[in-house]
C-alpha cells in the first residue's frame, strides 16, 4: 500500500532570497569552481601515473622473482648432495622471501606518499575555495550597503 506523502515541495526561489546577499558575482563562483575541477583533475592524474609506476614496478618485480624461481628450481634439480642442495634451498628461499617483505614495503611506501601528496593537494584546494567564497559574499556585502551621505 502506497502511502501520500504530506511534505512539501521546496520552493528554491523564496529560499534564495531569504538570504542577505542576494548577487554573487557569477564569474568569480565560475572561477572557483574551474579551479575545483582543475585541482580535482590534478589529484586524478597523479593518482593514475601514481598507479601506473606501481604496477610497472610490480610487474618488474614479478617477471624478477619467475626468472628466480625459475633458475634456483633448475639448481635444485642439477646434480650434487641432497643435503648440500637442501641447505642452499633454504637460503633461496630465506632470500625470496626478504626480497618479498622488501618489495611490498617499497610498494607500501609508494601508496603512502601518492596519498599524501593527493590529500595534501585537494585539503589546500578546499581551503582556498572556502577562502575565496568567503571573500566574494564578504564584497557582495559591502556592495549593497547604502553609502552614508557626507554632511
Amino acid at each position: 500500500m502506497r502511502t501520500q506523502s504530506t511534505a512539501q515541495p521546496i520552493d528554491f526561489g523564496s529560499l534564495l532570497t531569504s538570504f542577505p546577499i542576494q548577487v554573487l558575482p557569477v564569474d568569480h563562483i565560475v572561477s572557483v569552481q574551474r579551479r575545483n575541477v582543475e585541482a580535482v583533475a590534478a589529484a586524478t592524474r597523479i593518482a593514475a601515473e601514481s598507479w601506473l609506476t606501481i604496477y610497472r614496478r610490480q610487474v618488474e618485480i614479478l617477471t624478477q622473482t619467475a626468472t628466480e624461481g625459475a633458475n634456483g628450481l633448475r639448481h635444485l634439480w642439477s646434480p650434487g648432495a641432497p643435503d648440500e642442495k637442501f641447505a642452499q634451498h633454504a637460503d633461496a628461499v630465506k632470500t625470496s622471501f626478504e626480497k618479498g617483505v622488501s618489495n611490498l614495503r617499497e610498494a607500501s611506501g609508494l601508496l603512502t606518499k601518492v596519498n599524501a601528496e593527493v590529500g595534501d593537494l585537494v585539503a589546500k584546494r578546499v581551503t582556498e575555495s572556502l577562502t575565496e567564497m568567503k571573500d566574494a559574499v564578504a564584497k557582495a556585502k559591502t556592495a549593497m550597503k547604502p553609502s552614508s551621505p557626507t554632511p
